[in-house]
């Protein structure tokens, strides 16, 4: 069926991949990385959502969940399919060590063409970081030392909120044009961010937790979160262009997502060397879990 709802929770029938908790347990995930134009695929415990990737021109299988051999089987399914109908073979997106250990024995291999240049593989390129620092105000070590510096240069000046459902104090103008990137987001960049802000006006926020920081009543900073697993995700992330801003904004949202129950707050992969550098760098204290994209047997 179209992906048309936006932030449920019970999207799917499960949020674990072959009892795995990849990166994605919700419905906004999905929604996000579909850009809004995905269709939810289900069979028995097994789901997934396919997207048309413009910009590669390739149909993905998005973050398929369930019990690996139903997960497997769905797989399989979409890719005759994809064959069928498409030409090119099906790409699969977020894959478990455990799911890609059984696509590679049935033939998957990496993707035969790079994503783009600066990121063949996109958010594959490096593992996603799962934050598990101590959930005090201030840690202490040499290896916090970053992290204190931009709680005291930001601390004194900004407000933190967080709130089961959007605020509407000026997210859509942050996102599309007052955040760090703002005026160099490429054309896919930006169908993610017009996903982010069609998500804002959803009537449904299950799971879901908005975290802002502002300053003089001024939003200088915004992002979502959502726990259904235990283990806290982080969706979406805008700042403006400070130094140091999103250092301290993380470690605040961190703080919140332990405070409200989560063991851990996973960061996502990273397309770039730099961005998968800057998440463990704010956080020394994390474990590493590497997931895959895979394409189906020519």
């Amino acid at each position: 069926m179209t992906l048309t709802t936006l932030n449920r929770a019970g999207l799917l029938p499960t949020y674990l991949q072959a009892g795995a908790d990849v990166h994605g347990s919700h419905g906004l995930f999905y929604w996000l990385r579909a850009r809004g134009r995905g269709h939810l695929v289900r069979r028995g415990a097994a789901a997934m959502v396919l997207a048309w990737r413009y910009d590669v021109e390739r149909l993905i299988a998005i973050r398929p969940v369930g019990p690996l051999d139903e997960a497997m089987r769905l797989l399989d399914a979409a890719a005759r399919s994809a064959a069928a109908r498409t030409g090119p073979p099906l790409v699969v997106r977020y894959c478990s060590p455990a799911l890609a250990e059984h696509l590679h024995a049935e033939g998957w291999t990496q993707m035969s063409s790079p994503w783009h240049a600066d990121a063949p593989a996109d958010d594959e390129m490096h593992p996603e970081v799962i934050v598990t620092a101590p959930a005090v105000e201030m840690p202490g070590g040499r290896k916090y030392k970053p992290l204190r510096e931009a709680v005291f240069m930001h601390a004194p000046h900004h407000q933190y909120t967080a709130r089961p459902a959007p605020l509407g104090i000026g997210e859509t103008t942050l996102i599309h044009a007052e955040a760090a990137r703002a005026s160099d987001y490429d054309p896919h960049e930006r169908g993610f961010n017009d996903a982010v802000t069609a998500s804002l006006d959803s009537h449904g926020h299950d799971g879901l937790t908005y975290h802002y920081l502002t300053r003089h009543d001024r939003l200088a900073a915004f992002a979502i979160t959502a726990d259904i697993t235990g283990i806290a995700h982080g969706y979406y992330l805008a700042a403006r262009s400070e130094p140091r801003l999103a250092t301290y904004f993380l470690w605040l949202i961190y703080l919140q997502q332990r405070r409200a129950g989560a063991s851990a707050l996973n960061l996502g992969g990273s397309e770039t060397s730099s961005l998968f550098a800057f998440k463990t760098r704010i956080f020394p204290d994390h474990i590493l879990q590497h997931t895959y994209l895979l394409q189906s047997p020519e």
